[in-house]
């Protein structure tokens, strides 16, 4: 519902509109049973904390065109959140446009894209030879198929997206970048995020990048002795394969994974207001 106006959920050759007349949120609403109920008091009660770590996923976009050599300084992230995933893709002259399928991308003739975050590069060598006309695309076609069995930490062949290579090209020329794994310096500092992307051709007029970062949050629920607050935390997470990733908030307050907590050390509180 982040979009304004009905244009990006439409495809219609004449003006097509959505009306909601009635909006539903379902929620889970867990409710303990006794034996439960007591544990919690006296978890309460013991001045405890609970670390939770969730994923977060923020989009952004950007306008250009007509340049062979493109940098999007994407933004800079605290040391709250760590970026573990950007996923990039493109569009031309589809804003606005109720005729046009938004769900569809263009490849706009790449042949070279990587992230910086900070000083790091990734990846850290070249897409040789990438060329989408000459069929020359397999490496990244192969980060971005294999992006859902690293993110949910499945079988191939239980959660492929079965995604062909022509489709790939045609329909989803998306390009994923795996950062998870970072320096040490990194995870505990400051970091300025940078897209830079090389085409073999002008980009045409009234083209538009989007980007899809997943990072991690952490924060704590921390006792009083007579009631729970939240506490976000700066802090080095141990990520835990056999877990497939980590806790997100559904229990407790929306939605996501359900998994296993994270570990947390090395950390520095920040308290929200009660």
């Amino acid at each position: 519902m982040a979009a304004v106006g009905d244009v990006p959920a439409i495809v219609e050759p004449d003006d097509g509109k959505i009306v909601l007349t009635k909006l539903s949120w379902c929620m889970p609403h867990v409710l303990p049973n006794d034996q439960e109920k007591l544990a919690l008091y006296k978890t309460i009660e013991s001045k405890s904390s609970l670390p939770v770590g969730y994923r977060m996923i923020q989009c952004h976009s950007i306008s250009f065109s007509q340049t062979r050599n493109f940098t999007w300084r994407l933004s800079v992230k605290s040391a709250l959140e760590k970026s573990r995933w950007i996923i990039v893709a493109f569009q031309t002259d589809k804003s606005g446009n109720q005729q046009r399928n938004l769900s569809i991308f263009a490849h706009c003739n790449i042949t070279n894209m990587f992230v910086m975050l900070n000083s790091r590069r990734y990846p850290e060598i070249d897409y040789d030879d990438m060329n989408f006309t000459q069929q020359k695309f397999s490496r990244v076609y192969g980060d971005a198929t294999a992006f859902r069995t690293k993110f949910y930490n499945v079988e191939e062949l239980i959660y492929s997206p079965n995604i062909a290579p022509a489709d790939y090209k045609e329909l989803f020329p998306m390009f994923v970048f795996d950062v998870t794994k970072q320096s040490e310096k990194l995870k505990n500092s400051v970091t300025d995020i940078q897209i830079k992307t090389q085409f073999s051709a002008n980009v045409a007029t009234n083209t538009e990048a989007f980007a899809g970062v997943i990072s991690d949050k952490s924060l704590i629920f921390q006792s009083d002795g007579q009631k729970m607050r939240v506490e976000y935390k700066v802090s080095k997470i141990i990520y835990n394969k056999l877990s497939g990733g980590f806790v997100s908030l559904a229990f407790l307050l929306f939605f996501i994974f359900f998994k296993k907590l994270p570990t947390f050390d090395n950390s520095f509180v920040f308290c929200e207001n009660d």
